[in-house]
This record gives structure tokens, C-alpha cells and sequence, in this order.
């Protein structure tokens, strides 16, 4: 057995229209035909082979808790954008984040926006981002509370080439 990629990434929201607003108009995904499921929701093709599926919960969404997590000091700590969340890429991504922007979605992390030292944590996330993406992405809440992850486009050269160089380091092959 072997899983050949992910077909879907299922978010939960509460106000169909809201939803369809902001996946369709604001970060601009193509609607796709939905089976006549016997609850409401809506499907949207997400690049060439994946789908986002939106599920319309009957009642209004609380907001997740925080999530702590133990770093390698043993203490735990908790980011707004360290979660379950779907990362997508997009094509432009200075004109998506100003997109957010203008429809007053507010960005939780920009690296582009830090103070002068960020701590220690933000630096090493920062550098893992930037070594599988080739730069570091940012995050948002949908208009239903979910966090997204947006990648810059490039990310998959980014990913080619370190997987090429974990390979290179694991074998002891010199560049």
C-alpha cells in the first residue's frame, strides 16, 4: 500500500455565503460541482490535483484553545499561527496578502512584519520555512476561525531541492 498524494483538505465553516465570499471572491478558488450530499457545503478545486471541501456547520463555531507545544528547552509555548491548518500556495503572493488586506482579514504571522530581534523560536521557524519553501509563508483566519498557511509560489522547486540535498548530506555525497 502506498498513499499517492492527498485528494482533499475538509474545512468546517458556518455561513455558506460568508464562505463562498471569501474562497471564491477573496483568495479567488474555482468553484467545483458538489454531489448532492444531504447537508450543505462546497467544493473547490485547489491547484491541478487537489480539492478544499467546505462543510456548513448548523450552528455558529467556537474557537479552538490554544495549542502549547515543548520545545527543545522543555518549555511550552503557544503561537496563534502553530495549529491545525491547510497551507496553500498561491501565484502571487504579495497580491494575496494585500488582497487579505483590503477585505480587512488579518495576517496572525508575516515575517515581513517582525520586530528588530525576533526570539529564538520565530528565527528557527523562519529558517526551516525558507529552506522547504524558499521563503518564509504567512498565516490568516478564515472568516469561521480555520488557519491557513500561505505558501509563496516556488515552494515545490524549494521542496525538490531539499529533498535533493537531504539525500546528498544522508549519503555523504559532496556538492
Amino acid at each position: 500500500m502506498a498513499i499517492s498524494g492527498i485528494h482533499h483538505a475538509t474545512l468546517i465553516v458556518d455561513d455558506e455565503q460568508r464562505a463562498s465570499w471569501f474562497y471564491g471572491q477573496v483568495l479567488g478558488l474555482k468553484a467545483k460541482p458538489r454531489p448532492r450530499f444531504r447537508f450543505p457545503g462546497l467544493f473547490y478545486f485547489c491547484g491541478k490535483r487537489q480539492e478544499l471541501h467546505l462543510i456548513v456547520a448548523a450552528k455558529p463555531l467556537t474557537r479552538e484553545e490554544d495549542l502549547f507545544i515543548r520545545i527543545n528547552d522543555a518549555s511550552e509555548i503557544t503561537r496563534n499561527f502553530i495549529h491545525r491548518h491547510v497551507a496553500l500556495v498561491v501565484t502571487d503572493f504579495r497580491r494575496t496578502k494585500k488582497r487579505l488586506a483590503e477585505n480587512h482579514v488579518d495576517i496572525l504571522f508575516d515575517a515581513d512584519k517582525l520586530g528588530d530581534e525576533p526570539d529564538s523560536l520565530t528565527v528557527n521557524l523562519i529558517e526551516g520555512w525558507t529552506r522547504m519553501y524558499g521563503a518564509p509563508p504567512f498565516f490568516c483566519r478564515d472568516p469561521f476561525g480555520n488557519l491557513l498557511e500561505i505558501i509563496p509560489p516556488g515552494a515545490e522547486d524549494a521542496r525538490v531541492r531539499a529533498i535533493k540535498e537531504l539525500s546528498r548530506v544522508a549519503t555523504g555525497k559532496p556538492k
